[in-house]
């Protein structure tokens, strides 16, 4: 096909914050697909690439022992000031300000792959049905979680949005979406060649 240049994709892993990868699974096959990115609790783990800290104790900690060097490591850039600027860190905007939510680094995460990535592969996550949470607290964390990854992937239409291993049914307001779909790890390595 002479004169058709090839698209090469930016294909880009989101890990969960708990994601638990079978150990019977070569890493390094995962990772020549695309860059690794999320939450500092991931790293020690699976070597993340691109390492997000929204926690102002835990990003002063990490930024102490040097972490920042062995990997991207993102702090938000209202932090920057407080820890002194320390060289070599990457910055982002925004806040969760109004929203009480868990999992801020997983969000962060999401948000950041899809500005340099046409495919996103989500690993570890569960974002079936739930059912309401009787203590009010989480169940407020819990809908601002899911409103949060919504708005993530409907600001993002032009990225596919791939939940792999993904244990049960999407919720409907993802299933509904066209750029968001499930698939098998062994099926999206195929699929990649790797």
């Amino acid at each position: 096909m002479e004169g058709i240049k090839k698209r090469i994709m930016n294909i880009n892993w989101v890990l969960a914050d708990d994601v638990v990868i079978d150990p019977t699974v070569d890493l390094a096959r995962i990772k020549d697909t695309g860059s690794f990115w999320g939450s500092w609790k991931t790293w020690r783990a699976y070597n993340t690439d691109n390492v997000i800290c929204h926690d102002t104790k835990k990003a002063g900690e990490l930024i102490k022992r040097a972490f920042h060097a062995a990997c991207n490591f993102y702090i938000p850039n209202s932090l920057y000031v407080t820890l002194d600027r320390p060289k070599g860190v990457r910055l982002y905007e925004g806040d969760f300000l109004g929203h009480e939510v868990d999992n801020k680094d997983e969000l962060v995460a999401i948000n950041l792959a899809a500005t340099v990535s046409d495919i996103v592969l989500l690993l570890g996550f569960d974002w079936s049905p739930q059912e309401p949470n009787s203590d009010q607290l989480q169940e407020v964390k819990a809908r601002n979680y899911r409103g949060l990854v919504l708005q993530a992937i409907k600001s993002n239409p032009e990225v596919q949005w791939v939940l792999v291993d993904h244990p049960k049914e999407l919720t409907t307001e993802l299933s509904d979406l066209g750029n968001v779909s499930t698939d098998t790890l062994e099926n999206v390595l195929k699929l990649l060649n790797v």
